[in-house]
């Protein structure tokens, strides 16, 4: 049982969870990561309230809901309340998220199921022709995340598989400027060390700041919190102590590894040498949510009956798309996951030198909910 208060941050907890479960499995790939779990958790939650029986049970294992001890009958509250609780954000940032569900015009879905996503998650329904008008659809979809990205994500589908019903989005956007501003005259060019590798140097360039910033140094890492304006989001960032460390920080990561580091940090004045940088990145989930165990909601057999009472449907495809820019004045991020659901068919100033291979999430410092999380590998 979730009590009131703790509604938002139970729902960071299962999030979280889920995020860093797939970022393990992203990182694998030994390359730049981006993406959005809060995204991904929102619009996986809105399908999630769409599957009964063994569909259900094996979601609530993924998305972290088990681990988080949300009841079914609470976690559309739990989302409510989070939603609620990034809606109140202050006007030093803007966050913004956008729910919606464009189905097929012949398909019927379940006038509880609407009214469920659309008081809960603020959801809003459309229809169109799938079958005829697929072009219009594909359209449909891309000017709605274009306009929800605030134009950093101008195209997250290029065509629609012909048995395609519906498709759940959810988008965030991000923008933040730092409490400390990076000066640009203290820019200049730097080495990043490409894959942990001394040979694979490369200039780019380098923003410096000596500030005051909750810092911790660990045996194998040191990490820097740097906050934005408006008190409420930070950048987290985790820098391997060795060039090559990244893969090894990775696999020690717990989901509650940001208030295991939170409780450690203490406020030190810190040179600051961090990369101004842009992060693109695309991705089919399906299947990392099959090696994470989620398998039936992509089967004949789906149990989808929450939505509609043809016993038919199935997911077909996870899709999450993702940016993010980073330099002096601050942080702008975006993100779209798209559900398609068919029929079957220290005492001295310490040194933070971001020079090499790191990881970073940007999380709201009140409920500990991350928002966005990547790597950088190679710039």
């Amino acid at each position: 049982m979730v009590l009131e208060k703790e509604m938002d941050s139970s729902v960071a907890e299962a999030s979280n969870h889920l995020g860093i479960n797939l970022y393990k499995l992203l990182a694998k790939e030994n390359t730049n990561v981006f993406f959005s779990p809060f995204s991904i958790s929102t619009a996986l939650a809105m399908l999630f309230c769409g599957t009964e029986d063994e569909t259900a049970e094996e979601m609530r294992k993924v998305l972290g809901y088990e681990v988080a001890n949300i009841k079914d009958e609470e976690l559309k509250l739990c989302f409510q309340k989070l939603l609620e609780a990034l809606d109140s954000n202050q006007e030093s940032y803007t966050l913004n998220y956008a729910n919606t569900v464009l189905s097929h015009k012949e398909f019927s879905v379940k006038e509880e199921y609407k009214s469920l996503l659309e008081a809960f998650f603020k959801a809003l329904f459309q229809e169109t022709d799938f079958i005829n008008e697929s072009e219009k659809a594909v359209k449909l979809v891309n000017e709605w995340v274009n306009e929800k990205t605030n134009n950093m994500i101008p195209k997250l589908l290029d065509s629609l598989d012909p048995s395609t019903v519906m498709i759940i989005l959810n988008a965030v956007y991000f923008k933040g400027l730092w409490l400390h501003p990076f000066d640009e005259r203290s820019t200049f060019l730097q080495y990043f060390y490409n894959k942990g590798d001394k040979e694979e140097y490369k200039q780019i360039d380098m923003m410096h700041l000596k500030e005051k910033f909750p810092y911790v140094e660990k045996e194998s890492y040191k990490a820097l919190e740097l906050p934005y304006k408006g008190d409420d989001i930070s950048m987290l960032i985790l820098l391997p102590n060795s060039i090559d460390g990244l893969s090894e920080l990775e696999n020690s990561l717990s989901s509650t590894f940001i208030q295991d580091i939170k409780q450690s940090m203490l406020k030190r004045k810190v040179e600051v040498a961090l990369p101004k940088f842009k992060l693109e990145y695309s991705k089919s989930l399906k299947e990392k949510f099959q090696s994470l165990g989620l398998n039936r909601v992509f089967n004949r057999g789906a149990h989808l009956n929450g939505i509609n009472d043809s016993g038919e449907l199935l997911v077909s495809e996870i899709i999450h798309k993702a940016v993010l820019v980073v330099n002096e004045e601050g942080s702008e991020a975006a993100a779209v996951t798209a559900v398609m659901v068919m029929m079957c068919a220290l005492a001295f100033d310490p040194e933070f030198i971001v020079d090499h291979p790191f990881m970073f999430v940007i999380y709201n410092n009140k409920n500990n909910l991350i928002l966005f999380m990547g790597r950088v590998d190679e710039l």
